[in-house]
Formats: C-alpha cells, sequence, structure tokens
C-alpha cells in the first residue's frame, strides 16, 4: 500500500463518518417532527409515538456507533504509516547491499538487519490487517443497525396509514425518516466496499 492509497482511506472515512452522523441528525429531527404531531392529537397517535422514540433512541445507537469507528480507524492508518517507513527502511538496505555486490563485497549483518526488518513489516502487516477487520465488523455492525430502523420505517409508515386526520403529516415525516435511513445504508455500504478493497490489498502482502 502506498501513501496515496491511505490517504484515499483516510478521506472515505472521514466523509461516511460525516455523511453518517448528518443524516443521523436528520432522522432525529424527523423523529422529534412525529413525536410533535403524536402530542398534538393525543390518543389518536399513540402507536405512532411508540414508533417516533424507538426511532430516536435507535438514531442515538447508531450515532454512538458511528463515533467508534474513529477509534479504529486512527490506528489502521498509524500502522499502515509505520509499515510504510519501514518498507522504506528496507528499501534502503537492499539498495546498500546491492551496491557492495557490485564490488564483490558481502556484510553478513547489514544481511541479517534487513531480514530482521522484514520480519517487522511482516507482524506490522498482520496486526494491521486484524485493526482493519475490526472496523470491517464495526461497520457491519452498524449495518445491521441501519437495517432495524428500516423496519421501524416500515412500522411508522402502517401506523401513518392508520392513523385519521394527522395520517398525510405523518405518511411525509415516515417518508423523510426512510430518505434518511436510506442515505446512511448507501454511505455505509460504498464505505464498507472501499474497506474490503484494502482488506484484499492487505491480504496480498501477508
Amino acid at each position: 500500500m502506498d501513501i496515496q492509497h491511505i490517504m484515499q482511506v483516510v478521506d472515505a472515512s472521514f466523509a461516511a463518518r460525516q455523511s453518517i452522523e448528518k443524516s443521523l441528525r436528520e432522522i432525529d429531527r424527523r423523529a422529534l417532527n412525529a413525536m410533535v404531531l403524536v402530542k398534538r392529537h393525543g390518543n389518536a397517535l399513540a402507536g405512532y409515538g411508540v414508533v417516533a422514540q424507538a426511532f430516536r433512541e435507535r438514531a442515538a445507537s447508531l450515532k454512538e456507533s458511528a463515533s467508534h469507528l474513529q477509534e479504529t480507524i486512527a490506528p489502521l492508518i498509524q500502522a499502515h504509516m509505520r509499515i510504510l517507513q519501514h518498507q522504506r527502511f528496507v528499501t534502503s538496505f537492499d539498495t546498500m547491499i546491492q551496491a557492495m555486490a557490485q564490488y564483490g563485497l558481502v556484510c553478513a549483518s547489514l544481511n541479517n538487519t534487513q531480514s530482521q526488518w522484514q520480519k517487522i513489516i511482516t507482524q506490522e502487516e498482520t496486526d494491521a490487517r486484524k485493526i482493519l477487520l475490526r472496523l470491517i465488523a464495526a461497520v457491519d455492525a452498524l449495518q445491521e443497525g441501519i437495517e432495524e430502523q428500516e423496519y421501524v420505517v416500515t412500522n411508522g409508515r402502517i401506523e401513518a396509514a392508520l392513523a385519521e386526520g394527522a395520517g398525510a403529516p405523518l405518511m411525509r415525516v415516515s417518508r423523510d425518516m426512510g430518505e434518511a435511513v436510506r442515505t446512511v445504508s448507501n454511505v455505509i455500504r460504498t464505505y464498507r466496499h472501499q474497506l474490503e478493497s484494502l482488506e484484499h490489498e492487505s491480504s496480498t502482502h501477508i
């Protein structure tokens, strides 16, 4: 992996987190709007009130899960930066070894040092891949939470369809909630594909 690929991962991670947090704020706002409608109409919309509350609670849970992504992203980037630095060491040793070989010279300690650095890099690549797999698992958990939200949206649409009087505004709120959830889902899916690409490249180096 080169520095350009690492920066692409950094940019993708930042963009994903920003999009997720923005969409989750929108979800929370829509849920609040729904709860205002519920209070305005009293017991007639009690069923939708339960849905709106569940929606807010799940949105808060998703926001917390999204915030934890950064805790794994930072160590992953740091691990790959160390690997790049150590690969430069190995390349420098290789250059010196080849230069000496042109004059028929062999330095055992230099060869040994190069070999030790290569072992360190191999271990670091293994460790970095473990961090990456933890990040992918965290993204998968976030995707599961999104799917649960989609289920709540469906319930909200059913309750809105059954509501009298306030059914139309509730249906709009449910539709807007659904759009916000789909936005998060698409962002997570795209980010997951980017991490899979990184995992594939990491696997070829181990």
